[in-house]
């Protein structure tokens, strides 16, 4: 791949600016291999939390592709789902990823924890984890879509840039020497605010936008889709993704990495969230549509 399409985000240099999200396909370690098989620059493995409830809600997980017209289809258009976190102890899910992570590192590529946010404490703990595991990346996420219908207290979405500037400091301080990156809800009108807070407080990246959480009829049963509402995402979301990354540049300046998520599903996406102002994207919907095979796609499509 061309040198002009291999970002440097903090003190990482990858050779592509396709990143795996985390989500249930990289929930083990062959998935996460997987995914850098398929050419990924790196991985965000499967969040966790310091909530047993916000783990268990993986017990109920349910997925649906939608097509144009929202109907459920074996092959949609869109992604709505419920999920959860990953159900594996916090210290052993992190010594399985650092491995990974060690063998990465020789392909200038990574795997990164990730946390949900649901309480400030509780990011600190599992931040200063993940940094003794040895693990280079760590991401902090504020924004899961469907914090309002969790269970009280195991999911926390940020939405205040003077709180979100506050967390951030906290965990800055727990992960000294690892990359800190925040991801930001796609329910706010102030990503820019929070962009800003979150660069300011030390953050190294910040990654928009988190889903939407949506309710979808099903014309046939009559009973809403997965009978409730769920987190809802598709190409359809990549224009005002863009419109929030330009904006968030602006307000960032020219050199502070944003990511981008959330309706990338081809090289051209990739492209016009770059032209947008990302750095880099983030992409796990075109892995459960089309398996990692379509990571490897849509770098082949960027470079050519």
């Amino acid at each position: 791949m061309h040198d002009r399409l291999a970002p440097r985000i903090g003190s990482l240099h990858l050779p592509n600016p396709v990143i795996c999200g985390s989500g249930e396909p990289v929930m083990t370690e062959a998935g996460i291999r997987a995914a850098l098989a398929a050419g990924a620059a790196g991985v965000i493995a499967k969040s966790v939390n310091e909530r047993a409830d916000a783990a268990r809600q993986l017990d109920r997980a349910d997925y649906a592709q939608l097509d144009a017209a929202h109907a459920p289809v074996a092959h949609g258009t869109a992604i709505f789902c419920r999920s959860g976190l990953a159900q594996s102890g916090v210290a052993e899910w992190f010594a399985t990823i650092a491995a990974i992570d060690r063998d990465a590192a020789r392909e200038q590529r990574f795997v990164a924890a990730s946390v949900v946010l649901a309480g400030a404490d509780g990011a600190v703990a599992i931040a200063a984890q993940a940094r003794q595991a040895g693990l280079r990346v760590f991401e902090l996420n504020v924004g899961a879509p469907h914090a309002s219908e969790a269970a009280p207290g195991a999911i926390t979405q940020e939405t205040d840039p003077a709180r979100l500037g506050e967390l951030v400091a906290r965990v800055r301080a727990a992960t000294d020497g690892m990359a800190l990156w925040v991801k930001l809800t796609g329910l706010s009108a102030n990503l820019p605010a929070l962009a800003l807070a979150a660069s300011q407080a030390g953050a190294d990246s910040v990654c928009m936008m988190g889903r939407f959480m949506a309710l979808v009829p099903d014309l046939e049963t009559l009973a809403p889709v997965l009978g409730t509402s769920a987190a809802y995402g598709g190409g359809w979301a990549l224009p005002i993704v863009c419109r929030f990354l330009a904006l968030s540049r602006r307000a960032v300046g020219p050199a502070f990495p944003l990511l981008g998520t959330n309706g990338v599903r081809s090289g051209g996406d990739v492209a016009r969230m770059a032209l947008a102002g990302a750095s880099a994207i983030e992409a796990l919907s075109v892995v459960m549509h089309d398996g990692f095979g379509g990571l490897t796609r849509m770098i082949a499509e960027l470079d050519a």
